[in-house]
């Protein structure tokens, strides 16, 4: 029997089933995602990722029509408790509004900064909820409103290495998963 954990839960899967069930949904692993074959770029040099992300958070990204957005070192303000945000990198602005609807997006780039409230899914399946708004002084996009709780439960430090991935639950509400590699 293996568990895994997901969204703060513990699922048991009997060794000889090859899936689960998430979101009402029959899922599977797929190769594709695997410890022998995940690369990411580092410095202009590729490097094995014996750290790929745990079968929980595998799994929920294989089972949706996940979007992975990049990767990111954190630096002190990601991890700075007064600040309390996840500063997303421009390059990805453009590409999460363009997976968000017409209305999420308005709400998101609003002048009243009402933004939309997120589901994040940390390494261990745990989820925290979120705002994800547009700080309008910088143009970009940003958690907030629980990222500090996904900070301190999975003990962050400046210079860890965050994967981020988006995608949409069944009754089609936007979520997050975020990996981290430890410097």
């Amino acid at each position: 029997m293996t568990t895994i954990r997901l969204f703060g839960n513990d699922i048991k899967v009997p060794e000889k089933e090859k899936s689960i069930r998430l979101f009402g949904i029959h899922i599977s692993p797929s190769p594709a995602l695997n410890n022998n074959n995940m690369q990411l770029q580092r410095d202009d040099r590729f490097m094995n990722m014996p750290d790929s992300p745990p079968p929980s958070l595998r799994l929920a990204i294989q089972s949706v029509q996940s979007v992975y957005m990049g990767w990111k070192y954190l630096e002190n303000s990601d991890i700075n408790m007064n600040l309390s945000r996840f500063l997303i990198p421009a390059e990805w602005c453009a590409k999460l509004l363009h997976h968000m609807t017409e209305s999420e997006s308005e709400k998101i780039q609003s002048e009243d900064d009402r933004g939309i409230n997120v589901s994040v899914m940390d390494p261990r399946g745990n989820s925290h909820d979120m705002k994800f708004t547009e700080w309008k002084s910088l143009k970009r996009l940003v958690f907030n409103r629980g990222w500090n709780k996904l900070v301190e439960d999975n003990q962050l430090q400046k210079g860890d290495l965050l994967h981020l991935w988006h995608f949409r639950t069944p009754d089609d509400k936007p979520c997050f998963a975020v990996n981290i590699i430890r410097s």
